[in-house]
């Protein structure tokens, strides 16, 4: 509702609402779905149709940029996805992620081997995922691409790209915690990660004069906490959190 009524003076509207919608339930899709290759499918939903909201008024020069800024983010988040996929069809040979979470105390000790070096299995599996989720949760060297996505239309830009698509990266983190939790370097990852974020996002938040950037950096700022608490297993916490930030962003705009 509250994207018709903002939007309808444009000539493309029915293009925004489908967009709009196919977004929304893609990540309704990736919250139910219990299956790795399920959750792949509907990542790269997610970075499909945001790519094709912020390319909304595909008629201007820097809204191209943020356009190709994004999809580049995108695809590098899906590369480290795919990686850890990969060693979920050699490692544990199914997909199914309650299979998947009941192998993996078993695999506590479980080492690759390239070559004479030996690699912790949960290490590169667990850093992969954190490292997709991160990237698409903006977090810092990756945080880059909120900003700019602020040029697709307001309702997606308050409604999706501060609430709902940097959320799936943290809804990610959670998802597979179980793995993460048998190794501390990826915990000290997601808490040094987030604490540069949650510093580095609300310094700059401070000297934005764009309302929108202002609400995208505030965004960063306030995911890096949620990385942070993810880092220290604080998952409950986080939850709530995710639903009062979620909410705060969208009445912003409202």
């Amino acid at each position: 509702y509250f994207g018709v009524e903002y939007m309808y003076r444009e000539a493309f509207i029915n293009r925004l609402l489908y967009l709009l919608n196919l977004f929304a339930t893609s990540v309704i899709f990736l919250f139910f779905c219990y299956d790795y290759f399920l959750i792949m499918f509907a990542w790269e939903c997610i970075g499909l149709f945001s790519f094709l909201l912020v390319n909304f008024y595909s008629t201007r020069i820097y809204t191209i940029k943020a356009a190709l800024k994004t999809f580049v983010f995108s695809r590098i988040s899906d590369m480290f996805m795919f990686i850890s996929f990969i060693l979920t069809i050699v490692v544990f040979n199914t997909t199914d992620l309650s299979l998947i979470f009941l192998q993996t105390p078993f695999l506590a000790f479980h080492y690759l081997f390239i070559g004479n070096t030996a690699f912790h299995f949960l290490t590169i599996f667990s850093f992969c995922l954190v490292t997709s989720g991160g990237i698409k949760a903006a977090q810092f060297f990756a945080h880059v691409w909120l900003p700019d996505a602020m040029e697709a239309p307001t309702p997606a830009s308050a409604l999706i790209h501060s609430s709902t698509l940097v959320v799936a990266g943290i809804f990610l983190i959670i998802r597979f915690s179980v793995c993460s939790e048998f190794t501390l370097f990826t915990n000290y990852y997601l808490i040094l990660l987030g604490a540069l974020t949650l510093s580095f996002g609300a310094i700059t938040a401070v000297f934005q004069n764009d309302i929108k950037k202002l609400v995208a950096y505030s965004t960063i700022s306030q995911i890096g906490y949620l990385v942070c608490g993810c880092g220290f297993c604080c998952y409950e916490e986080v939850l709530i959190y995710l639903i009062i930030h979620a909410l705060n962003k969208a009445f912003l705009f409202v």
